[in-house]
């Protein structure tokens, strides 16, 4: 033991030359293990933090696609928590298109908790293309996260997914991360909250395990109109600046999302998600126009379906915990209607030789 620790304490440049190599090649080969999926050799249960860790979910659905491509057609719906809990389960989507008449897919949801457009494109970075169908949901919310938010998934956070292309865009044309080769600083930081979360159950000699829980919302806890009345308020008088001051931002990282779907080989759709016109009216119609109109640019532009059937579905407010979020009879009725627009667009084979919406 004391010739180990004199090991730490020498001063002699090839002995602190083998340890830095040393460091250096156990960090590489961390990264490795995060970046290639590996680690999803382990179950997801040992690594959730807790019950609702979106993030922990979305990276290792990923990563573990990765490692195991999928052997049909595949379906990601992206966004945030409005995306999470717009269907009941990837599962139940893939018995729709199939019940549908639709190929026999496989789908999941990996919307997240604010879920910026940099940790969409890194998972359109990262999924095989078995053919993969990216579903890109939008709304106002997705429009809000500011630079910072967007630029961090370049390191792994929140996602412990790593993306060049990502690095690229950001350093080119912001100057950041121009020399930020690895998530590393991602992945300390999830281990930072493991430790936090599971802290007692660790220092017991326990191994802590989380089932994963798509929803966090129910039919038995919604918020009453007059709730929902104040959100719409709060909303066109604080969040409304934010949309307008980050929106040229997140349009420019959609496009950049569409431009790696589509050098990859992938199928990009854009998705209106769920929102609650029934309470809300035309009171916020007036900032969507305002990214709309851009984003259906887009979709001409490189040839990408825009999908929005909100209005013709016309959910009732009692099917909504919010003004975004569905809960059990709206995700049926929304993910049913879902499921008609992708058997449409993906053909027999899955391919895309359908029709578009």
């Amino acid at each position: 033991m004391k010739g180990f620790g004199a090991g730490f304490r020498s001063r002699s440049p090839l002995v602190l030359l083998v340890a830095a190599a040393l460091l250096i090649a156990a960090l590489l080969g961390f990264d490795y293990l995060f970046t290639s999926g590996a680690w999803t050799s382990v179950p997801m249960k040992y690594w959730m933090r807790k019950a609702s860790d979106d993030y922990t979910f979305v990276s290792w659905t990923v990563g573990a696609n990765k490692q195991h491509p999928p052997k049909t057609p595949a379906v990601y719906l992206l966004g945030g928590s409005t995306a999470r809990e717009a269907i009941t389960s990837g599962d139940s989507l893939a018995a729709d298109i199939e019940r549908r008449g639709g190929p026999k897919t496989v789908a999941w949801d990996l919307g997240s908790i604010n879920q910026n457009f940099a940790q969409s494109l890194a998972i359109a970075d990262n999924v095989p293309n078995s053919p993969a169908w990216i579903l890109i949901g939008l709304n106002v919310g997705r429009f809000t996260p500011d630079r910072g938010a967007n630029m961090e998934q370049v390191v792994g956070r929140e996602l412990l997914l790593k993306s060049a292309f990502l690095q690229q865009y950001v350093a080119r044309q912001y100057g950041r991360y121009r020399y930020s080769r690895t998530i590393l600083p991602g992945i300390f930081s999830y281990f930072t909250s493991y430790v936090d979360e599971h802290g007692a159950e660790l220092l017991k000699g326990s191994v802590p395990t989380r089932e994963y829980g798509q929803h966090r919302y129910n039919l038995k806890h919604i918020h009453t109109v007059a709730q929902k009345e104040r959100m719409v308020a709060i909303w066109n008088k604080r969040r409304y600046a934010v949309f307008k001051r980050n929106l040229a931002f997140n349009l420019a990282m959609l496009e950049q999302l569409l431009i790696r779907c589509q050098e990859r080989g992938l199928h990009p759709v854009l998705v209106e998600l769920p929102n609650n016109r029934d309470l809300i009216g035309e009171r916020l119609d007036y900032a969507a126009a305002q990214y709309q109109k851009p984003a259906h640019a887009l979709a001409a532009k490189y040839d990408v379906p825009y999908v929005d059937f909100n209005r013709e579905l016309a959910i009732p407010n009692a099917d909504f915990h919010d003004l975004s979020h569905l809960v059990e009879p709206g995700r049926v009725i929304w993910q049913d209607r879902l499921a008609e627009e992708l058997v449409r667009l993906m053909g027999a084979d899955g391919e895309g030789a359908g029709t578009p919406p």
